[in-house]
C-alpha cells in the first residue's frame, strides 16, 4: 500500500512516518507539505527508500488531487482548518482518508461529505488520534455492553517525565488549535441536547495514575461530542470532555487569550494588516526548541455510567501511552500518531467496510482495535475498570 502524510513533518507526524515504514505490506510512505526542505530532512531521517518527500499544497485543490490520485490512502495531519478541503479531495481522487480531529465544527461539516464519499466507494474516518479517537472507541465499547446510558465523561491528562528544558514552553501540539481550544465556546450534552459553555470553564479536580496525580481540567471543543451523543444513544443525557494541562502552561496560554494576543480579528498595526492568531501562532512555532524533546505519558479516560438487567453499573477505560524509547517521542505523540498509522493500513487492507464519511467508534471493531495498538512496541495500552460488576457476570 502507499499512505500520503499531509503535514508529514509535523509534531504527529514522529510516530506515524515510523509505524508505518515499521509495519507489513506498506510499499511507500509520502511526507507531504508545502516546505520541501522539511519533508526531504524527515525522510532521509528514515533511512528508508520508502519514504518520500513529497511538495504539494493542500490548499491548491487541484494540485492536491492530482497528487492524491498517485496514493492509496491520505493521511491528514495538517491544520484542522484544512479539514473539508482536503476530505473533498480525497474523494475527487478516490482514495481513502483520516485526520486527527476537526475540533467539533469541521467535522460537522465534513459528515455532511458522507453521500460523495459513499458515491466514491471510499471511507473517510474522522478524528482518528488519541482524542478523539481511541477515546471513542472505548466510549462506544462500554455503551455496548450495558442496556442503558445516562452519562459519559471524556478526561484527558498527562505528565512530562523526561526530556525538555526548565522554562521553555513547549505546546504539546499545534498551538493555533490550542488556542482554539482555550477560546472557543465548549459543546457538551446536558439532557440529551448539545449546549455550548464558555472556554475554560467546569473546572475539575480529577486524579490519574503517577506520574500524573491530582490534575485541574476544564471544558474545551473537542470533535468527540460532534458523533459519540448519536453513536452510543441509549437514552445518554450527559456527555463532556475536560482536558488537564500543566498549570504552568494552561495559565500562559490562557493569558495570551485574555489579552487578545489570540485573536482572529483583524487588526492594524504601523498600517499593516495582521491578525494577532497567526502572528502569536508563527512567534511560537519559531521559538528555540529543547535540545532534548519533552518525553511525556499520556492518559486518555472515558468513563460511561448506565444500567446492566436492572443494575447501575459504571464502566472506566484508560488509555495509558509512555514514551517511545526507539522513536525518541512522548506518549503524547504515540497515541495520537499511530492510530491514523492504523486506520490507514485497516483501510487499504479491507478491514474497514464501511463507506462514506464515519467517526472512529463507528470504524473499528474496539476488541481487535485495542490489541493492534500494543502490538509491535506500541506501548498503547486500554485497561477496563467497572463497578457493578455483578450486574456485568
Amino acid at each position: 500500500m502507499k499512505v500520503l502524510i499531509l503535514g508529514g513533518y509535523g509534531a504527529m507526524a514522529q510516530s506515524t512516518v515510523p509505524d508505518l515504514l515499521s509495519s507489513p505490506g506498506v510499499e511507500r510512505v509520502g511526507i507531504a507539505g508545502r516546505n520541501a526542505s522539511k519533508a526531504k530532512a524527515v525522510a532521509a531521517s528514515q533511512r528508508d527508500d520508502r519514504a518520500t518527500a513529497v511538495s504539494v499544497d493542500a490548499r491548491d485543490q487541484a494540485a492536491l488531487v492530482r497528487e492524491l490520485k498517485r496514493w492509496d490512502c491520505v493521511i491528514n495531519s495538517t491544520w484542522y482548518d484544512l479539514n473539508v478541503p482536503i476530505t473533498e479531495a480525497a474523494i475527487a481522487a478516490g482514495i481513502h482518508y483520516c485526520d486527527l480531529g476537526g475540533l467539533y465544527h469541521q467535522t460537522l461539516r465534513q459528515l455532511k461529505l458522507d453521500t460523495r464519499a459513499r458515491d466514491a466507494g471510499v471511507t473517510c474516518v474522522l478524528g482518528i488520534g488519541s482524542t478523539p479517537g481511541t477515546m471513542n472507541v472505548m466510549g462506544v465499547h462500554g455503551a455496548s455492553k450495558l442496556d442503558k446510558v445516562s452519562k459519559v465523561q471524556l478526561r484527558s491528562s498527562g505528565a512530562v517525565v523526561a526530556g525538555g528544558e526548565p522554562g521553555k514552553f513547549v505546546p504539546p501540539y499545534a498551538i493555533r488549535t490550542i488556542f482554539d481550544e482555550f477560546s472557543l465556546d465548549a459543546p457538551i450534552l446536558r439532557k440529551g441536547k448539545i449546549r455550548f459553555v464558555p472556554a475554560l470553564s467546569g473546572l475539575e479536580r480529577s486524579e490519574f495514575m503517577p506520574p500524573v496525580g491530582v490534575v485541574e481540567g476544564y471544558y474545551t471543543i473537542h470533535s468527540e461530542l460532534a458523533t459519540m451523543p448519536k453513536t452510543i444513544g441509549k437514552g445518554v443525557q450527559e456527555m463532556d470532555f475536560i482536558v488537564a494541562f500543566p498549570q504552568a502552561f494552561r495559565e500562559t496560554v490562557a493569558t495570551l487569550v485574555r489579552l487578545g494576543l489570540a485573536s482572529r480579528e483583524e487588526t492594524v498595526v504601523e498600517g499593516t494588516k495582521v491578525h494577532p492568531y497567526d502572528v502569536t501562532s508563527n512567534v511560537i512555532d519559531a521559538l528555540p526548541k529543547p535540545k532534548e524533546p519533552e518525553l511525556d505519558v499520556d492518559i486518555q479516560r472515558c468513563v460511561v455510567v448506565g444500567e446492566k438487567d436492572g443494575h447501575p453499573v459504571t464502566l472506566r477505560y484508560e488509555a495509558v501511552t509512555w514514551p517511545h524509547k526507539k522513536w525518541n517521542v512522548g506518549g503524547g505523540v504515540v497515541d495520537t500518531g499511530v492510530p491514523p498509522s492504523i486506520a490507514a493500513q485497516w483501510m487499504v487492507n479491507g478491514l474497514v467496510k464501511r463507506r462514506g464519511v464515519i467517526p472512529p467508534e463507528v470504524a473499528f471493531d474496539p476488541l481487535p482495535y485495542f490489541k493492534e495498538l500494543s502490538a509491535r512496541g506500541r506501548g498503547i495500552r486500554i485497561s477496563e475498570y467497572a463497578e457493578g460488576t455483578r450486574a456485568l457476570n
